[in-house]
């Protein structure tokens, strides 16, 4: 049987790359088509030009010759062809008697294969896989199922598409969509400046591509397929507009028109990463560090998409935010796009909450309102769980009576964080372990200003912060939840490099359970 180059996996391995001849048939296949192409679609191209090339060269190859058989009588002179040797071919220069105690008696043929001569045996009596009929298997060229070929090498033939079409400036890429820089459509700055004024009228946006293309006065003549693409095109390579769709969807906003707190990180979320050895971490630290799921713990995030409890820590109560988490993101699907305009709905009022998703910096911003009307504390549940569609996100919390709940308030005395029990009426499920308030959030900015400017380490924090919180416990104890929390009023720290902290220096002993003592001659031993 003909063994298809095309259908092995070696032909289609790490070493396949697309040659001039591939390029130059994507560009004509683009001049045909005059429209654009995913890289699935000319993935799919290149491959069956590859197939349909190999058959050619194997009907070139096959014409006028014949298939080489064992079992077959050959004369001088005739030509012969050797698809096991990659459909070599050659002249029968000579023929000479042949004998073995398995086979009998048979004809060894020489063949003249490229300036060498070769043997081969003829005339067998027995049973061989080369004694085919004449050009037989030259179906499995003819008939190649291009979905299956596709489904097994499909993957690694986009990726050298992409690589490819990269290298070359007449082509244009819009996520994983090319086309011909030649082909698309005119998108001047007059179209730019138009498409300003009309987000602008609709405050800022998003507006889908669609829904901008029928007012900018374009050439209605042209193919929507290629005027959708050519403005798309263009507005991304403009600084003015930011494309703000879920994944699979295109929508425009205008990038001055964004909060503030989407343009800038806020400043009481931003982390500065903080070097530590993971080493010193325990397994059950491990544990508890999944459990707290902070987004800068660098977590797997679990397969599938489900609803999620979170729990509330100060800087994105502070700021009106929500972590973007190993466990909160599959929520979000990951978008081309820096800045994601998604839709929060309360689950009990179906109230309509406009959020943004900022994926580099991991967080979802727009929260503050919804956070002061329901009065979420500092280590409130607050829940999320899959909406209707993409960008829809239902969000909910542990909703209850108001209730006098004794709670940990921060306040500044000094120039330094101290903390005292205190009753307060709280409306929302929570982690007591994590639970902290303030009435003085002025005054816990000042510290964390000063903190920030001071650039303390997270061990003289934890020094200035566990002497306050084991005041509150007769056992002179605080657990690892409330460090965290506590801590995360004065710098965004999370729970890897506390941790390592705790178990590095000796003025921190564990007692058992996630709870840790501070000695404070241990302290002033190791500073």
């Amino acid at each position: 049987m003909i063994q298809p180059r095309t259908q092995t996996a070696a032909y289609w391995g790490s070493d396949f790359t697309l040659t001039e001849s591939d390029i130059e048939q994507i560009y004509n296949h683009f001049i045909e088509e005059e429209r654009p192409q995913t890289v699935e679609q000319i993935a799919r191209g290149i491959m069956a030009y590859h197939v349909a090339e190999e058959a050619n060269n194997v009907r070139r190859l096959l014409s006028g010759r014949t298939v080489y058989q064992p079992e077959a009588s050959y004369e001088v002179g005739t030509e012969l062809v050797f698809p096991v040797l990659d459909f070599a071919h050659g002249t029968v220069q000579d023929i000479r008697s042949g004998y073995n105690p398995q086979d009998g008696y048979f004809q060894v043929i020489k063949v003249e294969i490229d300036g060498t001569v070769r043997e081969f045996a003829t005339e067998l009596k027995s049973d061989h896989r080369l004694n085919v009929e004449d050009g037989s298997g030259f179906e499995a060229l003819a008939n190649v199922d291009l979905d299956q070929l596709f489904a097994l090498y499909g993957d690694v033939v986009q990726e050298k598409v992409s690589e490819a079409l990269e290298a070359h400036d007449e082509f244009v890429r819009l996520r994983d969509v090319w086309f011909v820089k030649q082909l698309m459509a005119e998108v001047n700055i007059g179209h730019l400046h138009l498409t300003e004024a009309i987000l602008e009228m609709h405050n800022g946006g998003p507006l889908t591509t669609e829904e901008l293309a029928p007012q900018l006065d374009m050439d209605s003549g042209l193919d929507q397929e290629v005027l959708l693409f050519s403005l798309n095109y263009h507005l991304l390579m403009d600084d003015r507009f930011d494309e703000v769709a879920p994944k699979g969807e295109v929508a425009w906003f205008l990038r001055r028109m964004e909060p503030e707190g989407v343009l800038q990180t806020p400043p009481r979320i931003a982390y500065r990463s903080i070097p530590y050895d993971r080493a010193l971490l325990s397994p059950q630290l491990h544990l508890l560090e999944r459990e707290l799921d902070d987004e800068w713990s660098d977590l797997e995030a679990p397969p599938g998409v489900h609803p999620v409890v979170f729990t509330l820590l100060f800087p994105h109560r502070h700021a009106g935010t929500i972590p973007l988490s190993a466990r909160i993101r599959p929520l979000f699907p990951a978008s081309n796009s820096p800045r994601q305009r998604i839709i929060l709905i309360d689950d009990e009022t179906e109230e309509e909450i406009i959020g943004w998703v900022v994926q580099e910096d991991r967080y979802i911003y727009g929260l503050a309102d919804w956070y002061d009307k329901h009065s979420i504390p500092v280590g409130g549940f607050v829940h999320l769980k899959p909406g209707p569609e993409p960008g829809v996100v239902s969000l909910g919390y542990d909703r209850r009576r108001d209730k006098k709940e004794w709670i940990r308030l921060a306040t500044a005395v000094d120039n330094r964080i101290q903390f005292e029990l205190k009753r307060r009426a709280v409306g929302c499920g929570f982690d007591d372990l994590m639970i902290v308030g303030t009435d003085t959030i002025a005054a816990i900015d000042a510290l964390w200003r000063r903190a920030e400017s001071h650039q303390r380490s997270v061990a003289s924090l934890l020094a200035e912060i566990f002497p306050q919180l084991a005041g509150l416990n007769p056992q002179s104890t605080v657990h690892a939840k409330t460090l965290y929390s506590a801590l995360n009023m004065l710098r965004r720290v999370p729970p890897g490099p506390m941790f390592a902290e705790l178990v590095r220096h000796p003025a921190f002993q564990p007692v058992g359970d996630h709870y840790w003592k501070f000695v404070q001659n241990r302290w002033q031993d190791g500073n």
